[in-house]
């Protein structure tokens, strides 16, 4: 079964993972996360995203609203999320678990629901 994991951290993270001293072993903590995740079979896709640039559209009462992010419902911003294979959602739990995002901030885990096929 598909899951998607989405990586959600606190601003100052972000920040952080600029700086030429604390970045380089906040990312390279990441790269080892994927790289197990390679390594296991188990990633399928996924991107790191521009943490603050998202935008929420809703549409009420027929016409379109759009906000910039960061959003202010959740102090966390969403830097990135992947597609994993896995067999259980125990076993896509303990995958999120090992998330760097996980000690900073938190990671979401959904189960895909296939597209019924035409």
């Amino acid at each position: 079964m598909e899951y998607i994991l989405i990586y959600r951290q606190p601003a100052e993270i972000y920040e952080m993972n600029k700086d030429p001293i604390k970045g380089p072993p906040n990312l390279a903590a990441w790269q080892q996360y994927m790289d197990a995740m390679g390594d296991a079979g188990i990633l399928r896709g996924g991107n790191r995203l521009e943490a603050l640039s998202g935008t929420s559209v809703k549409v009420v009462n027929g016409k379109r609203q759009v906000q910039d992010g960061p959003f202010a419902d959740s102090k966390d911003l969403l830097g990135g999320y992947v597609i994993i294979d896995a067999p259980t959602l125990d076993e896509a739990l303990r995958w999120a678990e090992f998330s760097p995002s996980s000690k900073t901030g938190f990671t979401d885990v959904y189960p895909v629901m296939a597209m019924p096929k035409k």
